[in-house]
C-alpha cells in the first residue's frame, strides 16, 4: 500500500530527484511545510539576509552552472522584495524556479487584511515574469516544479513562479513514483528541414559572414566555435554573450555591445559589411546594442529557441526556431571549410573596439588589466550596474569560458554583483569567483556578504569608489545640473569588512590590486577590496 506524504516533502523530493541540491531563500510563517521538509532532506538550504539577494543569488547559480536554480520566500513582502530578482531573471532569460508562499485557500482574493496580504500578489508576479502558477490543489504545484525543472523544447526561457498556498504544504498527495520527478532530458524542438537546408546554401555562398551569439549560446559554445572556424567568421557576442567563444581565440570580434550611452562604430561596421549575418540565440534588442541597431545590407539568419524573437527587431531572411546546439552542430558538419579573411576581419574590429573605447575606459583600463591577471581563466566575473562595468569590463574585460560573465544586462538593476557571485560559487564550488560593484550599488546588498563569510567561500568583492552614484552624476554633468542626490557618504570600509567577517585590502596601485584578488582567492572566506 502507497503511503502518501505531504506536499512539502513531495516537492523537496521532486526538486532533489531533477538534480536540485539547495534552495536559497528565507523562511517564514507561510512555508513553514516547506522547511520541515528541508529539515530532514539532501537538499541544503542557504539563507539569503533578503529576499532579494536570494533570487539574486538563485539567477547568478543558474547562468554559473546552468542547471535551473530555485529560491523560496514568503507571500506579501517576500514576494514583493523578490520581484527585482525575478524581473532581471526575466530580462535575461535566466530559468531559475521561485517557490512563493500564498495565504491559505480560504482567505485568497478577500483582501481581508491577513498577515503579509498583498492587494493583488498574482498580477504583481505576472508584471516581472510570465511563468506564473497559482497552485490550488497539490498536483499543480508538483506539475509546475516539473515542468520549470525540464528544459523548454521552444520558447524563451525565463523565470517560473509557483505560488503555494499556506494550507497547501501539508496536504496529503501521493509520493512521486522512482524517477518520476525527474525533468527528462526532452528532446529538442527539430528545425525546419528546408529552413536549415537554405541556411546552409547562404553560409556557403557567403563571402564576408559574420556571427553574433547571445546569452543563449553559452550551452552550445563548442559547437558555436566549430560553426565559425568552418565558415572563417568573426564572432561578435552581445553583452551576456560574453565567454560563448574564448576571448583569445582568433575569430573572437569583440562585443557588439558598445559602452553605455556611448556610439561607437566597429561592431556596427563589421556587422554592415557583412553580406550573411548569422545571430545565435540573441534578440538582436535595443539592451544587445545600447546604441542604434546596425543597418544590414546582407542577408540576415536568425537562430533562436523562440520564435517569437526571431525577426522580433531585425527582419529575418531565414528563420530557424530550434535548439542552438543542434542547428549549430548540423549546420558545422555540412559546411565545408573556407577561408573568408575572418581572422583578419576579426583582428581589425578586437582593435578598433579598444581603440574606441579607450578614451572613457582610460581611469579603469590598468585596473581591469589587473583584475584579469589575477583571475584564472575558468574565474567566474558577477558585475553590477555601474561606471566601472560600463567603461571599464564590458569593452576591456576579455571572458575566456561560457558562464564566466554574470552581468543583469536587461532591467539593470543595482545590488545584482554580490548576491550573484554567492550564488554562482554556491552552484560551481572550487570555481574563483570575483564581483565587481561600484560604493553606491554595494549598499543595495551589503548585507549578503554575511552568506559568503558563515559559509566560508572565497569570494572577492572588488568596490569601485566613485562617491555614491557616479554615473548618474556623470549624466546630469552632462544635462548642465549638479550631482542631485548621487553623492554618499562613504562608510569604514576597514570595520565594515570586519564586522561582515571579511578579509581587507585596500590597494594604492594595479600590481597591489592584483595581489590583494589573487589571494582572496586563495584565502578562506570573502575579502573586501577598495579601489582606487
Amino acid at each position: 500500500m502507497t503511503v502518501r506524504t505531504t506536499l512539502g516533502t513531495a516537492v523537496v523530493r521532486a526538486l532533489a530527484a531533477g538534480g536540485v541540491d539547495r534552495i536559497f531563500g528565507i523562511p517564514g510563517s507561510h512555508t513553514l511545510g516547506l522547511y520541515r521538509a528541508l529539515d530532514t532532506a539532501r537538499v541544503e538550504h542557504v539563507t539569503a539576509r533578503h529576499e532579494q539577494g536570494a533570487g539574486f543569488m538563485a539567477d547568478g547559480a543558474t547562468r554559473a552552472s546552468g542547471r535551473v536554480a530555485v529560491c523560496s520566500v514568503i507571500c506579501g513582502p517576500g514576494v514583493a522584495n523578490v520581484a527585482t530578482a525575478i524581473g532581471q531573471a526575466h530580462s535575461d532569460a535566466v530559468p531559475m524556479l521561485v517557490l512563493a508562499g500564498d495565504l491559505s485557500r480560504t482567505e485568497r482574493g478577500g483582501r481581508g487584511g491577513h498577515a503579509h496580504e498583498l492587494r493583488d500578489q498574482d498580477a504583481l508576479l505576472r508584471a516581472v515574469t510570465d511563468r506564473v502558477t497559482r497552485a490550488s490543489e497539490p498536483e499543480d504545484v508538483l506539475q509546475a516544479v516539473h515542468d520549470a525543472l525540464t528544459p523548454r523544447r521552444w520558447g524563451r526561457p525565463g523565470p517560473a513562479v509557483v505560488q503555494v498556498p499556506q494550507d497547501l504544504w501539508d496536504a496529503p498527495v501521493d509520493p512521486p513514483g522512482p524517477g518520476a520527478s525527474v525533468a527528462p532530458a526532452r528532446r529538442p524542438l527539430p528545425a525546419d528541414p528546408g529552413a536549415v537546408d537554405e541556411a546552409v546554401a547562404m553560409l556557403a555562398a557567403a563571402h564576408r559572414p559574420v556571427i553574433v551569439a547571445g546569452g543563449g549560446a553559452a550551452g552550445a559554445a563548442e559547437d558555436l566555435r566549430a560553426l565559425a572556424e568552418r565558415l572563417d567568421a568573426p564572432v561578435l557576442t552581445t553583452l551576456n554573450g560574453k565567454g560563448t567563444i574564448d576571448a583569445r581565440h582568433r575569430l573572437h570580434a569583440g562585443i557588439v555591445t558598445q559602452q553605455y550611452g556611448v556610439s561607437h562604430g566597429a561592431a556596427q561596421a563589421l556587422l554592415t559589411g557583412a553580406d550573411v549575418v548569422l545571430a545565435v540565440a540573441t534578440e538582436l534588442g535595443p539592451t544587445d546594442f545600447w546604441a542604434s541597431r546596425p543597418r544590414l545590407t546582407g542577408r540576415l539568419i536568425h537562430v533562436d529557441v523562440d520564435p517569437v524573437a526571431i525577426g522580433r527587431h531585425l527582419p529575418a531572411d531565414i528563420a530557424v526556431a530550434a535548439d542552438v546546439a543542434t542547428v549549430l552542430a548540423e549546420m558545422a558538419e555540412r559546411l565545408p571549410t573556407a577561408h573568408r579573411s575572418g581572422v583578419e576581419r576579426a583582428a581589425a574590429c578586437r582593435q578598433r573596439i579598444l581603440d574606441e573605447a579607450a578614451p572613457l575606459a582610460a581611469p579603469y583600463a590598468p585596473w581591469i588589466a589587473a583584475l584579469r591577471r589575477s583571475m584564472p581563466d575558468d574565474a567566474c566575473l558577477a558585475v553590477d550596474s555601474t561606471s566601472a562595468n560600463y567603461y571599464g569590463a564590458t569593452p576591456l574585460f576579455p571572458v575566456h569560458r561560457p558562464r564566466g560573465w554574470l552581468n543583469p544586462s536587461g532591467l539593470g538593476t543595482l545590488g545584482y554583483a554580490v548576491p550573484a557571485a554567492i550564488g554562482a560559487a554556491v552552484a560551481t564550488p572550487g570555481r574563483p569567483t570575483v564581483a565587481l560593484v561600484g560604493d553606491g550599488g554595494l549598499m543595495f546588498t551589503l548585507t549578503e556578504l554575511l552568506v559568503a563569510a558563515e559559509r566560508d567561500i572565497p569570494l572577492v568583492t572588488v568596490v569601485w569608489r566613485n562617491g555614491g552614484f557616479g554615473e548618474i552624476a556623470r549624466l546630469l554633468e552632462e544635462q548642465g545640473a549638479g550631482p542631485v542626490g548621487c553623492q554618499q557618504r562613504a562608510p569604514d570600509y576597514p570595520a565594515l569588512a570586519a564586522a561582515f567577517g571579511c578579509r581587507y585590502a585596500e590597494p594604492q596601485s594595479p600590481a597591489e590590486f592584483a595581489a590583494a584578488v589573487a589571494g582572496g582567492l586563495d584565502a578562506s572566506g570573502p575579502t573586501l577590496v577598495v579601489v582606487p
